[in-house]
């Protein structure tokens, strides 16, 4: 392990100085024999310890034998942690290409990916699982979410057709233009990316040219059984998913992104983003009275108001929510939100209003 630990330090140290050069070579050269099981070249293992531990020797003679041995503890210990280093770098990077994040389970982590509010699992650290007696369930995790990181390296070569992942009632942000081409994106109320993304999207011009539609994901919280990332998301989400079974036919901009638009952009009297109102200071109640009241302005009449908050609360809506789960879950199978498809690819996280036009 010497040799191999003397090869990775003078090849650092080579770099800003010649000098050590020389000695790298020499390094490389045992490390060569060592990796094919080749005796290590003595001389320069004895020749590289001897000048590390006359040093000692000058000093504190006692200590030359106990620095012998922790030179090669140190020796082992630098490789291990090399060999680690080099495996997490890859590991990371292939996540990067395939996932656009170096950690899937906690993409927003992630600093080299684009801004995102990201889909979160559960993802104990190795000394969590020792500590509850289950240290092969990290190896198990990570061998898993590696499989599925290689399973899905084809996601990043495929040509995308927004068409394939339309929801069942698809709404778009003007009528639909068979002469173009069709957008989706996927969202969550709650996500202040997706309101920037929302906002990339109008400076770019980019629902003029698409057919833009939607759906509506509220990112689910793996921590707490039944609850979101974002308080009120599923509330919205219910809405706008009722909204789109009682639509105002007269409208030029459907009702349902009326409301997303609202939300993303706007602000109350206060000066206030609906978006943060809805996220920190408003209840569930207080959330659907806002939309209701919204409803009103947009033309619907206090009878259409309340047959969309029955649909809001049946059965159906919750079917029409969980079947766009499996399209994002199952199909387009993102880390994050907001993801948007188009021109034949798949975009997740924050997009610039350079890339939209």
């Amino acid at each position: 392990m010497f040799c191999i630990a003397a090869f990775i330090v003078l090849a650092i140290i080579s770099i800003f100085s010649a000098s050590h050069r020389k000695l790298a070579k020499k390094a490389w050269g045992c490390t060569m024999h060592r990796i094919t099981f080749r005796p290590c070249d003595t001389s320069f293992k004895e020749e590289t310890k001897s000048k590390l531990l006359s040093h000692v020797a000058k000093r504190t003679p006692k200590l030359v034998k106990a620095a012998d041995i922790g030179i090669e503890v140190a020796s082992f210990a630098l490789v291990i942690l090399t060999i680690w280093s080099i495996l997490s770098v890859m590991y990371s990077g292939l996540n990067l290409f395939v996932w656009g994040t170096c950690t899937p389970n906690q993409a927003s982590s992630c600093s080299l990916g684009a801004e995102t509010c990201s889909i979160d699992k559960i993802d104990k650290s190795f000394w969590e699982l020792t500590s509850e007696g289950k240290p092969l369930d990290w190896f198990v995790a990570q061998a898993e979410t590696l499989g599925n990181t290689i399973a899905n390296i084809p996601i990043r070569l495929k040509t995308w057709n927004a068409e394939n992942y339309l929801p069942q009632n698809v709404s778009y942000y003007y009528k639909k233009d068979s002469t173009k081409p069709t957008a989706l994106e996927i969202v969550d109320p709650g996500c202040s990316v997706c309101g920037r993304l929302f906002k990339n999207i109008k400076d770019a011009g980019f629902e003029d040219k698409y057919n833009l539609a939607y759906i509506a994901y509220p990112i689910k919280n793996p921590y707490e059984e039944g609850e979101y990332k974002f308080a009120n998301s599923y509330t919205v989400t219910r809405y706008l998913e009722s909204i789109k079974i009682n639509p105002l036919n007269s409208l030029k901009i459907p009702a349902d992104w009326q409301v997303i638009e609202r939300i993303f952009t706007s602000k109350d009297a206060d000066n206030i983003s609906y978006q943060i109102k809805i996220n920190t200071m408003l209840d569930k109640t207080q959330t659907e009275a806002l939309i209701q009241t919204w409803l009103g302005d947009i033309g619907y009449s206090a009878d259409q108001i309340k047959q969309i908050i029955a649909d809001a609360n049946s059965q159906k809506v919750t079917d029409i929510i969980n079947k766009n789960y499996e399209i994002v879950d199952k199909k387009v199978n993102t880390v994050k939100i907001p993801t948007i498809i188009f021109g034949g690819q798949r975009r997740d996280g924050l997009v610039s209003v350079q890339d939209l036009k």
